[in-house]
Parts: structure tokens; C-alpha cells; sequence
């Protein structure tokens, strides 16, 4: 099938709309995963079409072409509270339906990157600053997910500091957290978060998504 540009990845969705939350299917489209369903295709079966990953849910699994030969195409099943056991080789990840991005996520990322990620990350222009005894850092946050930032800053910071962050969110949310340099790059310090509240990573959590889902990519 033709892919446009944007899209890095296609994913088959074998499941109803509802089976993703509405903001999970957005955001994945900021990330770059295009969500097809299959019933665009034609039969549940079409063993022609090869997407790179397919989303199904645990009561059709055996309804999905058979694929004798590798490589196979990947496959996530979305379970109720409990799910059936499942021996497909194909299968790389089962979540709980509805499903969210930030479970959804990294099983995509494992089953099709190189160089997977844990955890989204969206572009932001957010201004921060950093703390640490009677040193300051100020700068702004160019990237930002539920694991740590890439921050740009004039200002020297070696890696493996530790310290303090503060940035706000909208809605007036202030986010205070202990982050360690993990690289530098130029200008450019990737931040890792190492002590967040629970509170705190759901809020970031979500920013990440609305801005994916909005695509609201700077």
C-alpha cells in the first residue's frame, strides 16, 4: 500500500474504535503510527495486506491470516480483565482495553525500533530552571516525556549532576522534580527524571499526550 511520508509506521487495527481511548489513537498519529482498520481492507482474513504491526482483540486472534514463514508480521492483543493464555508466536504484548498510549507505546517501540523508547515524548518550548544547593541553571525544554527532557541551556552542566527542576505545565500546574544529566550535546542537555511523584508523571503524561494528539509538534 502507499504510505505518505509522515507516516513512518502503519498499524492494522482489527478492533473497534473504542478499543483505543480517542486520545491514544490521536496521538499515535502525532507520533507517526498511521491506525488503519481492517475492515478498510476488505475481509478480517486478507492475507495480502502487510502492515507492520496489528492490534486485535483476544477473542479473534485465530481469525487473523495464518503466516507459516518468517518474518512474521507482529501483533498486540487487547484482553478484558482477565486474559485468555495465548501461544502465538506473533504476539508480542497484551493491555488491558481500552487502550492507552502510555501502555500501548512501548510495546510498539520494542516490536519496531531499533533503538526503542519507554515512554512518548513531544516537542515543547517550556521554560525551566534547575537547582542545585546555590547554583542555578535556567533554560527552556525543547522535548519532553514521562522519563526525563532535553533541556537548552548556555550554561555548563556536567553529566551525572544532580538536582532540582521546575517547570510549569498549563492550567497554572507546576511541576517539581529531581532530574540527572545523562548527556550534552552543544547547548542541548538530556535530562533524566529520577524522583516523581505519581501525580506529577500522570500530569507530564498527559501534556505529552494532547500535544501529540493535537499535533502540536513545536
Amino acid at each position: 500500500m502507499s504510505r505518505p511520508e509522515a507516516w513512518r509506521r502503519v498499524i492494522a487495527s482489527y478492533v473497534p474504535p473504542e478499543s483505543l481511548t480517542r486520545r491514544t489513537r490521536a496521538a499515535l498519529s502525532g507520533l507517526g503510527y498511521r491506525v488503519v482498520p481492517a475492515a478498510t481492507r476488505g475481509r478480517f482474513d486478507d492475507d495480502t495486506w502487510e502492515p507492520d504491526i496489528r492490534i486485535v482483540d483476544e477473542q479473534h486472534l485465530d481469525r487473523l491470516p495464518a503466516e507459516p514463514y518468517l518474518p512474521r508480521i507482529p501483533i498486540v492483543v487487547l484482553t478484558g480483565s482477565r486474559p485468555l493464555p495465548c501461544h502465538d508466536p506473533r504476539v508480542v504484548g497484551s493491555i488491558l482495553r481500552p487502550a492507552t498510549l502510555e501502555r500501548l507505546y512501548p510495546i510498539l517501540q520494542s516490536a519496531l525500533e531499533d533503538h526503542p523508547r519507554g515512554t512518548a515524548r513531544a516537542a515543547t518550548h517550556i521554560q525551566a530552571r534547575c537547582t542545585q544547593a546555590d547554583r542555578r541553571w535556567s533554560g527552556a525544554l525543547v522535548s519532553l516525556s514521562q522519563q526525563g527532557c532535553l533541556f537548552r541551556t548556555g550554561e555548563a552542566m556536567a553529566e551525572g549532576l544532580e538536582l532540582n527542576m521546575l517547570f510549569p505545565l498549563p492550567l497554572g500546574r507546576m511541576v517539581s522534580t529531581r532530574a540527572r544529566v545523562v548527556r550534552r550535546r552543544g547547548e542541548l542537555v538530556g535530562m533524566q527524571f529520577t524522583s516523581q511523584a505519581e501525580t506529577i508523571r500522570d500530569a507530564v503524561g498527559k501534556y505529552v499526550e494532547v500535544r501529540l494528539a493535537t499535533h502540536q509538534l513545536a
